[in-house]
C-alpha cells in the first residue's frame, strides 16, 4: 500500500512539473510573439541639409527628442541637400531624409532634368512641414506688377537683367520650370542681349542695389533677409503669379495648391508693398526608407505628430505643420508605418 501511495505521489509530482514546464513554455512563446513586435536598440542615419542650417538644426533637435521618449532609438544627423537626399534613401546610405516635397516627386517619377531615372525605394512620413516662396523680385521703375508682364517683356525682345538662383539647386530648377511654362527661358533673355547673373543668395542684395540687375529670383520663407535688404536699398515690387500659374505648377511637379491658402506672401511683408502677393511655394516634407521597420517608423510619426509644439521652438516656419493634413499633402507614397499612425488617429480612413 506505502508503495502504492508513494507512486501516486512521484506521478502527481510528475505531472505538475510537466505543467510547470509548459506553463514556462507558453509564456516564453509569449514573449517571443511581444519581442518581435518589440523596437530593437539601433541607430539610423538622417541626411538633412547643410551642417548648421535649418534642417540640420531641427532634424538634431528631433533626434534628441525621439531618444528621451524612445532610448533604444539613436539618430545620427549629416549634411545633405533637397535634391541629393532621395539618392541617398534610394541607395540605402541613409534612413531618414528631409525632402522639398516637388523635388520628392520628380525623384520618383525620374523627371528630367532633376533625375535622370526614378527613384522609387523612398517612402514619406509627414507632408508640409514648412512652406518656401518663390520671390520674383522687380524693381519698381520696370513697371511690372506681374510675372506675365515680365514674361511679355522677353517674349517682345527686351534686355532684362536677372539675377537668378545658381545651377543645380533645386530654385533654379523650378524657376526654371515657371519660365518655360511660360514659353521663355533663361537662355532666349540672354540671347535678347539681357544678362542672368546666377548668384547665391549672399550676393544678390549689392547685385540689386547696385543696378547690375533689376530683378532678383529666390526660394525663401518669409521675410527673406536678402529680400528686406534689396526693398529698403531700392524701390522694388514682388511679381505676382496667376491662379493658372500656380494651379498648374502644383498639379504637374508637386508645388503647394493654391487651395491650401498658403501660396501668398502676406501684405506689409517687404517695404512698399501694402497688399499679398499671390506666388508659387514649395512644401518641406519627412522621408524615409522602405525597408525601416514599421514599428520605428509609427514611433517617429507619432512623436511628431504628438509634440508640434516642440517643433514650433526649433523654427518658427513649423507653425504651418498640421497633424490633421499633413498625412494627404505628402508627394511620395506613405510608409506603412506612418499610414498605422495616421489610421489609428483618425487621419486617414
Amino acid at each position: 500500500m506505502k508503495r502504492f501511495k508513494r507512486a501516486i505521489m512521484a506521478l502527481i509530482v510528475l505531472f505538475a512539473a510537466v505543467g510547470v514546464v509548459s506553463a514556462m513554455g507558453d509564456k516564453d512563446s509569449g514573449s517571443a510573439t511581444g519581442a518581435a513586435n518589440e523596437i530593437k536598440s539601433a541607430t539610423y542615419t538622417w541626411v538633412a541639409g547643410g551642417m548648421g542650417g535649418g534642417w540640420y538644426t531641427v532634424a538634431g533637435g528631433f533626434a534628441r527628442l525621439v531618444n528621451e521618449k524612445e532610448p533604444r532609438i539613436t539618430i545620427k544627423v549629416i549634411p545633405g541637400g533637397g535634391v541629393a537626399n532621395p539618392r541617398q534613401l534610394d541607395m540605402g546610405d541613409a534612413d531618414i531624409a528631409w525632402g522639398v516635397g516637388y523635388v520628392d516627386k520628380a525623384a520618383y517619377n525620374g523627371l528630367a532634368p532633376i533625375y535622370d531615372k526614378p527613384y522609387k525605394n523612398i517612402a514619406s512620413w509627414a507632408g508640409t512641414m514648412a512652406v518656401d516662396y518663390y520671390h520674383f523680385l522687380a524693381a519698381k521703375d520696370e513697371g511690372v506688377t506681374t510675372l506675365e508682364q515680365f514674361v511679355d517683356k522677353i517674349k517682345k525682345g527686351g534686355k532684362v537683367k536677372v539675377a537668378a538662383p545658381m545651377t543645380g539647386t533645386s530654385d533654379f530648377v523650378m524657376t526654371s520650370f515657371v519660365l518655360e511654362h511660360y514659353g521663355v527661358s533663361y537662355d532666349m533673355i540672354k540671347a535678347n542681349g539681357g544678362s542672368v547673373i546666377q548668384a547665391v543668395y549672399g550676393d544678390m542684395p549689392s547685385l540689386f542695389k547696385d543696378r547690375h540687375v533689376d530683378y532678383a529670383f529666390a526660394c525663401l520663407g518669409y521675410p527673406g533677409a536678402i529680400m528686406t535688404e534689396m526693398t529698403m536699398g531700392r524701390s522694388a515690387v514682388l511679381l505676382a503669379l496667376s491662379n493658372e500659374a500656380i494651379d498648374f505648377c502644383a498639379k504637374t511637379y508637386g508645388t503647394v495648391a493654391r487651395d491650401s491658402g498658403l501660396a501668398k506672401i502676406p501684405g506689409g511683408t517687404y517695404a512698399g508693398m501694402p497688399d499679398a502677393i499671390q506666388t508659387l511655394c514649395h512644401s518641406t516634407e519627412l522621408l524615409v526608407s522602405p525597408s525601416l521597420p514599421e514599428n520605428v517608423v509609427y514611433l517617429l510619426t507619432k512623436v511628431l505628430n504628438e509634440n508640434k509644439d516642440f517643433l514650433v521652438q526649433l523654427g518658427a516656419g513649423y507653425r504651418v505643420f498640421d497633424p490633421k493634413t499633413t498625412a494627404k499633402t505628402v508627394q511620395v507614397p506613405l510608409h506603412p508605418g506612418a499610414a498605422k499612425y495616421y489610421k489609428e488617429a483618425g487621419v486617414l480612413p
